[in-house]
């Protein structure tokens, strides 16, 4: 037999202090950049990126077929290719 006796109460204490420090630091971080970077939504300075283009939409009667999507990444699924053709 071993001259140490086995004591369970001595195991893994510096992984789990390294855990908890990790921990930590990754709270940290994330508080840091929510701190830095979040805008409320009713943030007079948040304005929208595309505000000129929605609200000339919304005074032409706010048609939203593909004819009148001017190419700026509307919601709308791309045509699909023919039967015949392989991209």
């Amino acid at each position: 037999m071993s001259a140490q006796q086995y004591d369970p109460n001595k195991l893994g204490w510096g992984a789990a202090l390294v855990t908890c420090v990790f921990t930590a630091a990754l709270g940290f971080g994330a508080w840091t950049i929510h701190k830095n970077t979040y805008r409320h939504p009713r943030d007079p300075m948040a304005q929208q990126v595309y505000y000129e283009r929605d609200q000339a939409k919304h005074a032409a009667g706010g048609d939203h077929s593909a004819a009148a999507d001017h190419g700026g990444g509307g919601d709308h699924a791309p045509a699909a290719a023919p039967a015949g053709e392989k991209h």
